[in-house]
Parts: C-alpha cells; sequence; structure tokens
C-alpha cells in the first residue's frame, strides 16, 4: 500500500542530505515518488542518490541554496523540464549549527547573526515557495509542507532570531493556504518538537540534558521519520482536504505545563 501512497509523484524536498529532510527523501521514494534531494550539501545529497538507486529507488541530487533566487528558480525549472510537473514541496532547509551556537536572547543578538538566520530561514521558504508555487497555480493542483518548530507556538528562550523566523513560517502558511489553495494548492505547515539528528547528538549524549529533553516530550524524544511519516502523509491524497493547518508533531511538548507528578507535589 505504501508503494503506491506518492506513486508517480514528484517532490522537491530541501535540506534533503540529512535530518529530517533526509527521512522525507527516503520515506517519498519508498512510496513511489520521484524525489528531488534540494540541499547544498553535495557529497551528502550524492551519497543518498545512489543507495537509493541501489534499492531501485527514485531520486535525484540538484545543488540548492534556498536564499539564492536564481538558484531555487533553476531547480524549479530544470523539475519541471525534466519530469513535466512538481506535486509536492517538502521545505525543511535550515543551519542547525547556526542556529545552536549563536542564536541568542535580543538583547545579545548579532545583527550579522539575526539576517542570517532569518534570511535562510523566512526568506528560503518565501523562495522557494513562491517559484514552486507558480507551477502548481500552472498544474491547479500540489502540495506545499513547511517546517516550522514548537518553538514558534510557545516560548523558547535565547533563540529569538529563530522564533521569529519560524514564527514568521506559521503565519505564512495560514495566509498562502487562504491564497493557493481555492485554486488547487494546499499548504500546511509541521512543527517538530525536539527531534533526535545527527546535529543533536552533541546535547542527547550528555545524560542530564538527555534527561530533561525526556521530561519535556510525553512520548519520548521523537526521531527524523516521525516527522517524514506525518510529511508522507500530508503529500499523499490521503489528506487532500488539509490545508492551512499548523501541526504539532512534538510528543505532547507544547500541550502541557508540567506533568501530573509535578502538580501532585504542589498540591501535596
Amino acid at each position: 500500500m505504501m508503494e503506491q501512497l506518492l506513486k508517480n509523484k514528484i517532490a522537491i524536498i530541501t535540506g534533503g542530505s540529512s535530518g529530517m529532510g533526509r527521512a522525507g527523501v527516503e520515506l517519498f521514494s519508498q512510496a513511489g515518488c520521484q524525489s528531488i534531494i534540494a540541499d547544498i550539501n553535495e557529497e551528502n545529497g550524492k551519497k543518498i542518490q545512489e543507495n537509493l538507486t541501489k534499492k531501485n529507488l527514485k531520486s535525484e541530487f540538484i545543488f540548492t541554496d534556498v536564499t539564492n533566487s536564481e538558484n531555487v528558480q533553476s531547480t524549479v525549472n530544470h523539475v519541471v523540464k525534466k519530469y513535466g510537473k512538481i506535486d509536492i514541496l517538502f521545505h525543511n532547509a535550515v543551519d542547525v549549527a547556526l542556529v545552536n551556537n549563536h542564536d541568542n536572547r535580543v538583547t545579545e543578538l548579532s545583527e550579522v547573526i539575526w539576517n542570517k538566520i532569518t534570511t535562510l530561514v523566512l526568506d528560503g521558504t518565501f523562495l522557494c515557495s513562491k517559484y514552486v508555487g507558480q507551477q502548481m497555480l500552472k498544474q491547479k493542483s500540489g502540495s506545499i509542507i513547511l517546517t516550522a518548530t514548537t518553538d514558534a507556538l510557545i516560548g523558547q528562550g535565547g533563540l529569538d532570531a529563530y522564533t521569529a523566523a519560524k514564527g514568521g513560517i506559521v503565519s505564512m502558511t495560514r495566509s498562502m493556504a487562504a491564497g493557493l489553495s481555492p485554486e488547487g494548492i494546499r499548504v500546511n505547515a509541521i512543527c517538530p518538537g525536539f527531534v533526535e539528528t545527527p546535529h543533536q547528538e552533541k546535547f542527547l549524549k550528555n545524560p542530564k540534558i538527555r534527561k530533561q529533553l525526556e521530561d519535556l516530550h510525553l512520548m519520548g524524544i521523537l526521531k527524523s521519520k516521525d516527522i517524514a511519516e506525518f510529511a508522507l502523509f500530508l503529500a499523499s491524497d490521503k489528506s487532500r482536504f488539509m490545508t492551512g493547518g499548523i501541526h504539532a508533531v512534538d510528543s505532547g511538548y507544547s500541550s502541557f505545563k508540567g506533568k501530573s507528578e509535578l502538580f501532585e507535589q504542589i498540591t501535596s
């Protein structure tokens, strides 16, 4: 059944060389999709393509800098010329190290870092949505899936550039859906909680930090595949009436302010 879920679909997956993007590429390809690995990491991207080809799964790496308008347009044009359409955009591109190591609270936040993060996260979303969206308008069909974060829904100190940019994606999702869905294009956002990826390993290796993160996630820390599986649903025709949604896939992170044990301690 899964092998047919995205049969004959064409998907551009930005940030497709690692983390949630890579999981999306692998899962979409397994579902019968032609997956475009759109990323700046050529080495990883080509390795993923080679591995999928060995499994008789369809993928293609295309160097894509989402902050460069001409580069984004070139990727879109290449895909349309070669495959004739674009059914899905799963947009993930982000520099995790930049955010983890350099974002800050607004009073200490470098203007250079603010511009780098907002350009990559928010402007990158704009450019990819704009040029993929133009093709989807011609087709009168398509699914745009944007990756936001639970940090855009609830406060997270020290990540003011990242949360501002991702908050913009949350707002864009709703307005884009209102503008595009009457013409057949669905737009949804996924807001992941903390996801176990190679970029986050340094936190998870610390037992104390890992325990704190586990306590914030009611059903455990998420893995990249958990996000990709929900993206697969949003990409498929199974979700054909879903648009404008902000979907928290966060193991309950945004749903509570304290576990029952804490409440019992306070009230006892």
